[in-house]
């Protein structure tokens, strides 16, 4: 039965992913792939990228606009549906296609880090591609509340978080350095890139043999590295971007990883970070509070540096409780996010669309 099912996966993030979005899409076309799912994907960056005009300067308002105005590559395939990647830095589907389309909402306008005058000018036409619709798929309960108050109907929303390559978290403990910190993540303000590097350098000045990395690129890249700079002894490591492998290795040898972000749809890095046995200390915003509820990380007031920087000289200091807390998040990601079982109720939400009532 799965392999009559064939879908189009629009994203303006694709191969290779330069964001969260692209890593899940990657996870995703996998795993469906292994379930017998016929896949493709129409993408607005990277390898084999729809070629498209450049209008707003926003590469992914602009991939929606070609998209909209010609959908074609969204239907060359014969797909039975569209599975569209929303939220900002995705796609927005205003016009009516011939076949059903369903959405992965990874955040909404409201709920991010950006311009008022964006937010005013998009929130309208996100609502009016959520309620267009047949079905939007939250990544976490905060964003089906967020996708609710766009006027989307309770019974059309399904929360399915996103999935974690499980095979990959079997580091073991050997490469763990107790008093290792690390962010990971584009270096742009909403993610906190520089708070993140001012707690590390803190900390590294508090407690003896404190290391800190930063992995990622980003608008903020030069200001981060001058900060890092401030680190007694070069404590704080930029690194840049890294590949996967590399991005897994230094969660293998972390032991805090920060995540001092504005928002989150529900935070991959946290996932990936608990998967591998990092504790997570973040601010307490949407998303992140849904990642890391039932104690499977540490959380303080969104915005407070100076608790940040509490909370990481406590767990550094506490070796016992750190492992507990880890420990509680890597089980948490094993039970919830298996890509595996994420992939089932992806194809079970692809055959309720199909599937006449």
């Amino acid at each position: 039965m799965n392999a009559t099912l064939r879908a189009v996966i629009a994203t303006y993030d694709g191969e290779p992913p330069i964001g969260g979005q692209g890593v899940l899409v990657r996870g995703l076309r996998a795993a469906l792939a292994a379930r017998g799912v016929d896949v493709r994907m129409v993408a607005g960056h990277g390898e084999g990228a729809l070629r498209y005009p450049r209008v707003t300067g926003r590469g992914p308002l602009d991939f929606s606009i070609a998209l909209n105005r010609d959908p074609v590559p969204l239907l060359a395939a014969g797909p039975g549906l569209v599975h569209a990647q929303g939220g900002p830095g995705g796609v927005l589907l205003l016009r009516r296609l011939p076949v059903p389309v369903v959405y992965t909402a990874h955040h909404t306008y409201r709920q991010a880090y950006s311009p008022r005058r964006l937010q005013r000018a998009m929130s309208p036409l996100e609502a009016r591609a959520y309620r267009r619709a047949a079905l939007v798929m939250a990544v976490s309960p905060s964003t089906a509340d967020a996708v609710r108050a766009l006027g989307v109907g309770a019974g059309r929303i399904e929360v399915v978080p996103p999935g974690i390559d499980i095979d990959r978290l079997d580091h073991g403990e050997a490469s763990r350095e107790p008093r290792r910190l690390l962010f990971a993540g584009r270096l742009e303000p909403e993610k906190g890139a520089l708070e993140a590097v001012a707690v590390m350098v803190a900390v590294s000045g508090a407690v003896a043999g404190v290391r800190g990395a930063v992995a990622g690129a980003g608008g903020l890249d030069s200001r981060v590295r001058a900060a890092a700079a401030a680190a007694p002894g070069g404590g704080v490591e930029v690194l840049g971007a890294v590949s996967d492998e590399e991005l897994w290795r230094q969660y293998a040898r972390a032991a805090v990883v920060l995540m001092p972000s504005r928002y989150e749809g529900l935070g991959l890095v946290a996932l990936e970070a608990m998967g591998a046995g990092c504790a997570v200390v973040g601010y307490d915003v949407s998303g992140l509070r849904d990642a890391l509820a039932g104690g499977a990380g540490v959380l303080v007031p969104a915005g407070d540096q100076a608790a940040l920087v509490a909370a990481c000289r406590s767990l550094l200091e506490d070796e016992a409780r750190r492992s507990e807390i880890a420990e509680r998040g890597r089980a948490r990601v094993r039970e919830r996010h298996a890509w595996d079982a994420i992939a089932g109720r992806v194809a079970e939400v692809y055959r309720a669309v199909l599937t006449p009532p």
